[in-house]
């Protein structure tokens, strides 16, 4: 145990999350670490939450919680609570997820071991609604985990980051301003901004537990119009901006023939348009980049054919990815 323990806030934010939200709150309790700043955020949930979270800080009136009066989504509601933080460390603690006893006290370790580290995360593991165990997400991804100097290998896609086992510096997120409240998902956009001034840390163990939900984000992803792919081609466009080098700007661009895609695909022309734009200043089309192209130029909808698809071969390949 540490002669020092730097205070760590924990924001678990929930939204509709009745049947999980006393579990993810019960395992920041029973965290081996003994300074933890829990602050609740519920953002206007319409199910039964509300009631559960009320009753839990009843239980244990030193947690702090924020019912907001309207939803406002992930990257505000954060903010909303770090502002009013004080931890030294912080986690962004979704309350369908679920954090193993020691996973505080293993990375503030190692956070206390570097001051050049400004995030650390660790393995984890998926886990379905019941809470059974479905499959590691390393293995899952077959990913290498990004450490040190990670800026180019998140850009390309060759790294993931466990969104659910992440711990962040405080100085870190004040140096960036928090989320980035114009965009509808956080974590990809934290990850580029932070890894181009600090490095990445990981602790090799299953410290967290990732749920499984039906009409998760990656649904959302494939249907007309998704918000989630205009705020993907933001974000490359955000990365334009901070790369330094052609191997980097070699790196934007696969992400960006992915988005490209993907904006023909939920028929999104506007943002095919703009990533278009970003491409032209990359001047680095290939085929597929092309075939977008020439999608979103003539805007032919294809999105039914695309989420009938994807739909089908999710059925299919659920139970050998999970």
């Amino acid at each position: 145990m540490f002669s020092e323990n730097p205070l760590v806030s924990i924001v678990a934010l929930c939204y509709n999350h009745e049947k999980y939200v006393i579990e993810a709150l019960q395992s920041v309790v029973n965290q081996t670490y003994p300074n933890i700043e829990l602050i609740i955020v519920d953002d206007f949930s319409t199910d039964g939450s509300r009631e559960k979270i009320s009753t839990f800080v009843k239980n244990h009136p030193s947690v702090q919680v924020i019912f907001n009066e309207k939803n406002i989504g992930n990257c505000k509601a954060f903010n909303r609570a770090f502002k009013i933080s004080k931890g030294k460390y912080l986690i962004d603690l979704s309350t369908d997820d679920v954090m193993l006893p020691n996973r505080v006290e293993e990375q503030v370790k190692l956070f206390e071991s570097s001051d050049k580290i400004g995030v650390v995360f660790a393995d984890a593991d998926f886990i379905d609604e019941e809470s059974n165990f479905l499959k590691n997400i390393k293995d899952s991804y077959q990913l290498e985990p990004p450490i040190g100097d990670v800026y180019e290998s998140i850009l390309r896609g060759k790294a993931y980051v466990m969104p659910c086992s992440m711990m962040m510096r405080r100085s870190l997120l004040e140096q960036l301003g928090g989320y980035d409240e114009t965009l509808s998902y956080e974590d990809l956009d934290f990850w580029i901004r932070s890894a181009r001034i600090c490095e990445f840390g990981y602790v090799p163990q299953i410290l967290a537990q990732q749920r499984v939900l039906r009409g998760s984000h990656s649904t959302k992803s494939i249907m007309k119009n998704s918000i989630l792919i205009q705020s993907s081609v933001k974000i490359c466009q955000k990365a334009y901006l901070l790369n330094k080098t052609e191997k980097e700007h070699e790196a934007l661009a696969v992400r960006l023939r992915m988005d490209l895609l993907r904006c023909a695909l939920t028929e999104n022309y506007q943002a095919g348009e703009q990533a278009l734009q970003l491409m032209k200043k990359l001047n680095k089309h290939n085929w597929k980049s092309r075939v977008a192209q020439f999608i979103i130029f003539f805007k032919i909808p294809i999105n039914f054919l695309y989420v009938s698809v994807m739909t089908l071969r999710r059925l299919i390949n659920f139970k050998t990815r999970y």
